[in-house]
């Protein structure tokens, strides 16, 4: 036997907070991925959500990643305190619509997220247009929630309050205005 890797023992965590909220009627997870990238020696784990009460078709989504990559993981291995500042994952939070935003909506909401999750955290929105000759223009925006550092393994009860803040996010954003 061999002892988990603190990915492992993250994606465990993340995973338990939010079925647990999924049981408690919230949200309903919509998708999950766990890929490994052989070429890279790469892990990553992303669960999607929305909320229940959620109007379609104005469907808002959440989603939280967890990442490590061979650098982390040979750190947490190796056991050596020289590679400690390495061990552990990157933590992403994104909140996707599909509708493109305006100004105003994108700072309005960059407002409410950064009230939600502080403003350390590195909070960007992409917009996008998809055009084809045989249908009519798809928007989205994305808006991503980054920590700009990894997450150790002694943070791990912080992945419950992150699936709390991801929630409070997405009802911030799913409200009409």
């Amino acid at each position: 036997m061999f002892d988990p890797t603190a990915f492992e023992n993250m994606k465990v965590v993340l995973e338990g907070a939010v079925y647990d909220r999924d049981f408690i009627g919230d949200i309903l997870v919509i998708s999950r991925d766990e890929l490994v990238n052989l070429s890279t020696m790469s892990r990553s784990y992303k669960i999607e959500m929305k909320l229940k009460e959620a109007i379609a078709p104005q469907s808002i989504s959440g989603a939280i990643e967890i990442h490590a990559t061979l650098q982390n993981l040979s750190s947490e291995l190796l056991d050596s305190n020289v590679n400690e500042t390495h061990s552990g994952c990157t933590v992403d939070i994104f909140i996707s619509f599909p509708t493109k935003l305006d100004e105003v909506r994108v700072e309005a909401f960059l407002n409410d997220l950064e009230k939600i999750w502080g403003d350390r955290r590195i909070i960007t929105v992409k917009t996008s247009e998809t055009i084809s000759k045989k249908s009519e223009p798809v928007h989205s925006s994305l808006f991503k929630v980054s920590f700009g550092r990894l997450i150790k393994e002694e943070q791990m009860e912080d992945l419950e309050d992150m699936v709390e803040y991801l929630i409070q996010s997405i009802r911030a954003v799913n409200i009409p205005g």
